[in-house]
């Protein structure tokens, strides 16, 4: 019987089995070297360059937590962002590995054919793969296709870590193989590997796709082939040759040499995006494990979603030429979008990597990735070199052009300082260019959104951009930066969540003073539903807030007078609300005089002196 794991179907009480009887510390040891401090693990932190430990792990907690770059959670998270697994990967490797029986449903007859049909594409896929490579690398009529490789300065063992491979010259070398292992022509059709002759219905036979070419095995993070990209070896077209669009292969949602990249891409804290398949194998073995590029084609939104999971860094490393700064420009926006931080890198005197490479060797090619330029000023030294801006009013175009670029930037200080730039190199004044700037956001921005600062560190910073007596300025995208969380207020939170989870007897104290909705963490409120809701703490979420609860558990917290530290957070966030309420109405107050109505501005001044007499 075809059956196969569900996730609508895996009970929270299976789950919790599968964490209670993993040792949260074994698992962590396979890719940490932990060192035991009292009740905790301490070790260097996977997930960033330290070189003083920061990361924990505390097993009677079954949590871990980096105190430097504020990643936390529990093992399904950590083997989630470590190995790239689905929640339910995670769930299976380890119910397999402790033991634990998982439900499985029966597939229908439609699901079991197209199970069947993924199956066998990856078979088929995995013989043509050993087939092209063999070739390559034993056969005599691979000679032509090992010269190619050994021209380009790639090696045997670079040929077998990329499943490199050669098609050879002739019509049927794929079919004749296939055919003795079982596999018919028409399945090679399907999947992209054969064509076959003859119009209107009427076949006239098959023939190989790929011939005469070295091929590129593009293959997944699981290390399966998925498609090939070949490459001619004289002068016929097409140059480059793809694998087709199937139901099983989709070039927009892949990229080359990420069964790889995506190890290096974690340890290296970015992602080198490149054009080529030889500047990925180029890079990789220059010491740049974290290199990968798309196929063949534009740069897609789910490409860029793809490299969003390994990392929020990415430097573009696209050709020098016209087309390819042009590409960087539309490349820049979908990762921009997808929020990605992006560097630009400029290569001088080659016209790719693996040419610079080669030419000037890895150690120039790291002062390249020291010179990068961020996404924001490429474009700007780009768009000034195409049209340099003459006038005032052509100085006020580009400041508009660029403008939706600076609006989407979510850190005030970072905004701030595109703005600065643009006033300097255009030789405006800070004010009209932060004036023009928030005229066209105006435009397409009705309501503000708050978001949370990504890291907890910035909570103790009392400067940004629009400091406010110690409050953290969050923005939402596309609005003007906008005061959202005091300090005391967040410290509260923190506290308030602690101490339910300590004691979940205190949620109904909690619902009654302050209600459910008060939260201006969007994490805390989220745990806070999760607590509310089931009672208990939540096993499968974002990883913000995976990081969040990591953090709060592990958090060094005197909780032994614990009814009086709940009631000091509670006044303390009832006393802040009562400040914003006086606070908004001083400034209705102030907008009603700017206005001349004296009489409505009167008012407002009398309700607030009330409130103040009865301690609001």
């Amino acid at each position: 019987m075809d059956i196969r794991l569900h996730q609508e179907f895996m009970p929270e009480e299976v789950i919790e089995e599968v964490r209670l009887r993993t040792d949260i510390v074994e698992i962590i040891s396979e890719y940490v070297s932990l060192q035991r401090k009292g009740k905790t693990y301490l070790g260097l932190c996977p997930f960033h360059t330290e070189k003083t430990p920061s990361f924990t792990v505390t097993p009677e907690k079954q949590m871990f937590y980096c105190f430097g770059c504020n990643v936390g959670g529990n093992v399904f998270s950590f083997l989630m962002k470590k190995e790239n697994w689905s929640f339910i990967e995670c769930v299976q490797n380890l119910a397999s590995r402790y033991g634990v029986a998982l439900p499985e449903k029966e597939l229908s007859p439609r699901e079991r054919e197209a199970n069947r049909r993924r199956q066998r594409f990856e078979e088929i896929h995995e013989l043509a793969t050993s087939y092209f490579h063999e070739l390559l690398l034993n056969a005599p009529e691979g000679e032509v296709g090992r010269l190619y490789f050994s021209k380009r300065g790639v090696d045997p063992d670079t040929m077998k870590s990329f499943r490199l491979g050669y098609a050879p010259d002739r019509w049927d070398g794929l079919l004749t193989f296939m055919k003795e292992r079982g596999v018919q022509p028409n399945e090679l059709v399907e999947n992209g590997l054969a064509i076959e002759r003859g119009t209107q219905g009427k076949s006239g036979g098959y023939y190989d796709r790929f011939r005469n070419r070295v091929l590129f095995s593009i293959l997944d993070r699981r290390n399966h082939s998925i498609g090939f990209g070949g490459r001619v070896l004289d002068d016929s077209l097409p140059k480059y040759l793809n694998s087709p669009e199937s139901e099983f292969f989709n070039k927009g949602h892949q990229l080359y040499g990420i069964h790889r990249a995506h190890q290096g891409i974690r340890e290296k804290g970015y992602a080198l995006l490149v054009e080529g398949y030889m500047d990925v194998i180029a890079l990789q073995n220059a010491g740049y494990p974290n290199a990968v590029a798309s196929l063949g084609t534009a740069l897609t939104r789910d490409q860029a979603k793809l490299l969003r999971r390994y990392t929020q860094h990415v430097i573009l490393l696209y050709d020098s030429d016209e087309a390819g700064i042009q590409a960087a420009l539309r490349g820049g926006e979908i990762l921009r979008d997808a929020g990605i931080r992006l560097d630009v890198a400029t290569l001088r005197g080659a016209k790719d990597p693996d040419e610079f490479l080669k030419r000037y060797g890895a150690e120039d090619f790291g002062k390249v990735l020291g010179q990068v330029l961020n996404y924001f000023e490429f474009k700007y030294r780009t768009l000034v070199k195409e049209v340099p801006p003459q006038t005032i009013q052509e100085k006020a175009e580009l400041v508009v052009k660029l403008a939706p670029d600076i609006i989407k930037v979510s850190s005030p200080i970072e905004r701030e300082g595109y703005e600065r730039f643009l006033s300097f190199e255009l030789g405006l004044t800070f004010e009209a260019v932060q004036r023009e700037i928030y005229r066209v956001e105006n435009k397409n921005t009705k309501n503000v959104q708050f978001i949370e600062y990504s890291q907890q560190k910035q909570v103790s910073s009392g400067k940004n951009r629009d400091n406010i007596k110690g409050e953290i300025i969050s923005q939402g995208e596309n609005t003007p930066a906008s005061p959202t969380v005091h300090l005391k207020v967040y410290r509260s939170e923190r506290i308030l969540l602690r101490l339910l989870i300590e004691e979940i007897s205190y949620l109904p104290k909690i619902k009654a003073e302050l209600g459910e909705s008060f939260w201006k963490v969007p994490e805390h409120q989220q745990i806070f539903n999760y607590l509310n809701q089931e009672g208990k703490l939540p096993v499968n979420t974002e990883e913000q807030v995976q990081s969040r609860l990591a953090s709060l558990l592990l958090e060094e917290l005197d909780i032994t007078h614990s009814e009086r530290l709940l009631d000091d957070c509670i006044q303390g966030i009832l006393s802040t609300q009562a400040n914003e309420r006086v606070e908004d109405l001083q400034a209705r107050m102030a907008a009603l005089e700017k206005s001349g109505d004296m009489a409505g501005a009167m008012a407002l001044l009398k309700e607030i002196g009330e409130r103040l007499k009865r301690g609001e």
